[in-house]
């Protein structure tokens, strides 16, 4: 199919044109990235909203899915399904949630019970900071982003052995708090230690919505830049076969390939470079550069007029050499023809009409 059959197609025929691989390939692509996003997987890794674009735009497109409008369905298709699961199926995300830190080597038990948070640790003297605030977005049941306008901070004092922190939390609310312990006297390197408080909020539709939002529109950003770009190096590549085309440097898509193994052939050429199968250009073909080629006296292929080499054989083609004769009395004979003088043999221009050698005049029998 050429590239303006392909572009005249309505989207329904595009999508009818596909084949069982490409529409395989399509919806594998969009469950493996519908998947990464609804586990939460693409959170543990870095830039995994940047692999789901890619993952979603490339699997199809290696098994030939290269249409602009299909690429944009399957795009919009799915930042739509995330956005209404992300949305709408985690009704119940804001919960309340303590979230140990990964080392544990300071703080060795956090529990927390209605604003108030009993630390222990074995290491006295902490200079233990608690920050909390209300948490502004959510994706996909997992809390990503907190009010940076609105972080408040902690009271801790030492009590038995413990040290006890508080906090102020507005009803209403779900509220991400932060328990850091330092690590070192420096004070440069803490351990931390995450809950996650609800304060009576039943509804965490709006939370849910800007954190599917946020996710939507990276992945959104990348695939269509990806998409925009591989259109316009595609239209970039398109016209300048156009051109080549109709210089006769290509041949038309259908007859640019050699019928048996598929290797380019360019204009010219009899056989093909690869299998040497006989190359049969049709007439209405050849007439696109025919005016621009002569034929080789070795092999009888098609070269380019300005060709210093035959590209089929390598037989070398002599330019013609342009004799010029001035005479005595300032007139010039030029002619890439010569003959040889009938009375000193001397090799004269074809178009003269004595000899500048020995004055010989000729006439037209000479």
């Amino acid at each position: 199919m050429t590239e303006t059959a392909e572009a005249k197609q309505s989207l329904i025929e595009e999508f009818k044109a596909m084949t069982t691989k490409q529409w395989i390939a399509t919806i594998a692509a969009f469950a493996i990235c519908l998947a990464l996003v609804l586990t939460g997987i693409y959170a543990a890794m870095c830039m995994g909203f940047f692999l789901i674009a890619v993952i979603l735009y490339m699997v199809p497109h290696m098994l030939g899915v290269t249409s602009p409008k299909i690429k944009a369905v399957i795009g919009v298709s799915f930042i739509v399904v995330i956005l209404l699961a992300g949305t709408f199926a985690y009704g119940g995300a804001a919960r309340d949630l303590e979230v140990g830190s990964s080392t544990n080597t300071i703080l060795t038990d956090v529990s927390y019970d209605d604003e108030k948070i009993t630390i222990v640790s074995d290491t006295t003297g902490l200079n233990i900071k608690i920050k909390y605030a209300p948490v502004t977005e959510m994706a996909f049941g997992k809390a990503t982003s907190y009010d940076v306008n609105n972080v408040k901070d902690g009271v801790v004092t030492y009590e038995d052995g413990k040290y006890i922190g508080t906090v102020d939390l507005e009803p209403g609310k779900y509220y991400y708090i932060e328990v850091a312990a330092p690590l070192d006297d420096s004070n440069s390197k803490f351990e931390y230690y995450m809950i996650f408080e609800n304060t009576g909020l039943t509804d965490p539709t709006s939370l849910n919505f800007m954190g599917a939002l946020i996710l939507a529109a990276q992945i959104a950003l990348i695939f269509f830049v990806m998409l925009v770009f591989s259109e316009l190096m595609r239209r970039s590549a398109r016209k300048s076969r156009e051109k080549m085309e109709k210089e006769g440097r290509l041949y038309p898509k259908g007859y640019s390939k050699c019928p048996k193994c598929g290797t380019m052939v360019l204009p010219g050429e009899i056989n093909c470079r690869k299998c040497g199968a006989p190359i049969e250009v049709p007439e209405d073909v050849k007439v696109l550069h025919k005016k621009d080629f002569f034929t080789c006296s070795e092999c009888g292929t098609e070269v380019p007029n300005d060709a210093k080499m035959c590209p089929k054989c390598g037989a070398v083609f002599d330019e013609e050499v342009e004799t010029q004769i001035k005479h005595a009395d300032g007139t010039v004979d030029v002619s890439t023809e010569t003959f040889e003088c009938s009375e000193c043999g001397k090799k004269v221009p074809a178009n003269a009409k004595r000899c500048p050698y020995c004055g010989a005049e000729f006439d037209e029998d000479d």
